[in-house]
């Protein structure tokens, strides 16, 4: 071999090396300090109309979002009540971006966002734009999904009689193990700051849990996402296309921030994002993340892998659907 060939293979080898390092073991990191650039995916394209992106939204990327969403949510072995009232949900849902119907102030946010109201069970997606990259449209559909059956979220669609402690809200949740799992260091340590009674607050304030599943679910269903519409994207791709979706959250929940209801940002992406199985074989991380991913469809190997009790069987303690009530925003 001739110098110069050796020389260039040095040097794309401490490359790549350098590049798997960084995205595998730090993907966190990588997202902070990478830039906006194109990922290979694009909702329409960006000299389509207002009126054809919204077209484009409604009939093509809303729905196989929530078809990958109703995929996962049937997938997992939960109480059969809890979901059929979790599928009759967001089978029915519908979508529209005429988000001044919200209210001005929504309306005229700088920034997208979606929104769900229980009210006409409808979707809203605001300030989306043409041609934007699908990790992100899809991140942001999938997100304000994933809240409405976090551990917060789930009252709004399964009413049960309200817990007096937090033990007994964790064991009632319908997806057995979840809990338990992201509240393990060994995976993103999701804390609560108990000051109000659970009974006052449940899961809805200041508890890191309900962030911690809505990342893990919206992994789940944006990743299978991806994978069906664009079959052919490099790891290079994938790995931009998470930091595209995740690069405005970067100033999250920082770790001098005292406790709030977000992890701190890099154990979100490294604890939970980075750790799903199939995401890091597309980014090419063939290597396990350092972090347990939180298998909702084993629940026992989730009690196994951080040393709690088995999960008890599926509840069956189901009153009523809830009434009216507002979605709220990101």
């Amino acid at each position: 071999m001739n110098k110069t060939f050796l020389t260039l293979s040095l040097i794309l080898s401490v490359q790549a090396h350098a590049q798997k390092d960084n995205s595998c073991s730090d993907m966190a990191a990588y997202t902070c300090s990478s830039i906006g650039a194109s990922d290979g995916t694009s909702v329409g394209s960006v000299q389509s109309s207002k009126s054809e992106f919204a077209e484009k939204l409604k009939t093509d990327t809303f729905p196989a979002v929530q078809k990958a969403f109703i995929k996962k949510v049937a997938s997992l072995p939960i109480d059969e009540k809890a979901r059929t009232a979790i599928l009759a949900k967001f089978n029915g849902m519908k979508f529209s971006t005429a988000c001044e119907q919200l209210g001005n102030t929504l309306d005229e946010s700088l920034y997208p966002n979606a929104f769900y109201t229980h009210s006409d069970n409808t979707f809203y997606l605001c300030k989306a734009k043409p041609g934007m990259s699908e990790f992100v449209a899809a991140k942001m559909i999938a997100d304000e999904l994933s809240e409405m059956i976090n551990p917060c979220g789930m009252d709004s669609i399964i009413r049960r009689p309200k817990d007096k402690s937090l033990e007994q809200g964790e064991q009632a949740y319908p997806i057995k193990g979840m809990i338990s799992c992201l509240r393990s260091d060994k995976s993103v340590g999701a804390k609560r700051d108990n000051s109000a009674p659970f009974q006052e607050a449940g899961f809805c304030m200041n508890d890191q849990v309900t962030r911690a599943f809505s990342d893990w679910m919206t992994t789940e269903v944006v990743t299978e996402y991806i994978s069906q519409k664009y079959s052919n994207l490099s790891s290079s791709q994938w790995r931009q296309g998470v930091a595209n979706a995740y690069r405005d959250e970067c100033s999250f929940g920082r770790p001098d921030d005292g406790f709030t209801d977000n992890p701190e940002f890099k154990l979100r992406v490294n604890g939970v994002i980075a750790a799903n199985p199939t995401l890091r074989k597309k980014i090419s991380c063939y290597d396990s993340s350092k972090y347990l991913y939180c298998d909702a469809n084993n629940p026992d190997g989730i009690a196994k892998a951080i040393g709690a009790p088995k999960a008890a069987g599926p509840s069956t303690d189901i009153l009523s659907t809830p009434s009216d009530a507002k979605g709220g925003a990101q």
